[in-house]
């Protein structure tokens, strides 16, 4: 798919080359003005990832081989999604949830956004790495892991907004679950992480 430059989604190859590779290029170009003036661009996300990105660019990397970078990152979403399916369901065969697990291939959003680089998949893998930490805290109810399940949910917003709202049910768990003192730590966290967003 990716050497066809498939496109199945239809949206994603327009958005790489209309909305983020510009941002991408002028970032590794000056990032200075790029930063100061990203509202001109009209993004929706977070320009983490394009940052992120830009890196590459800006050490003479092509930007073909950002989006095999990319889409190499993007298969960690397999693995995460796999390791929380292990978790949750221990009585089912590894090999039927490694078949679950890869079946995210078949998925036209999630190939057309990994072939071309976009903040969502990023967004995602995030989001799945907050589920597996929340499905570690429902097992073992270790406080360590409401910390990383809100922290890693932050970082997921923090890429891809969509994700925030998460944050509803997670409080509604973790209120009835985890000590007050945590639920403040964690909630002045996320309201000074929310200062630069």
């Amino acid at each position: 798919g990716f050497f066809f430059e498939e496109n199945l989604n239809i949206g994603s190859k327009l958005d790489w080359q209309i909305i983020n590779l510009p941002v991408i290029r002028d970032f590794s170009e000056n990032f200075y003005i790029t930063f100061l003036n990203y509202d001109s661009y009209n993004h929706r996300h977070s320009p983490l990832y394009l940052i992120f990105l830009s890196s590459f660019s800006k050490i003479g990397i092509n930007f073909d081989f950002i989006r095999f970078i990319h889409l190499n990152i993007c298969l960690v979403l397999i693995y995460i999604f796999f390791k929380c399916l292990d978790l949750k369901f221990k009585n089912i065969d590894k090999n039927i949830l490694f078949l679950i697990s890869i079946s995210i291939l078949l998925s036209p959003t999630f190939r057309s956004l990994a072939i071309w680089p976009d903040t969502r998949i990023i967004g995602l893998i995030f989001f799945t790495f907050s589920v597996y930490e929340f499905l570690k805290f429902d097992e073992k109810n270790d406080v360590k892991n409401f910390y990383k399940t809100i922290i890693l949910l932050i970082a997921a917003s923090y890429i891809s907004p969509n994700f925030s709202v998460f944050i509803i049910f997670y409080f509604l768990y973790f209120f009835k679950k985890v000590d007050t003192k945590h639920i403040l730590i964690i909630s002045a966290l996320g309201l000074i992480s929310s200062i630069p967003a």
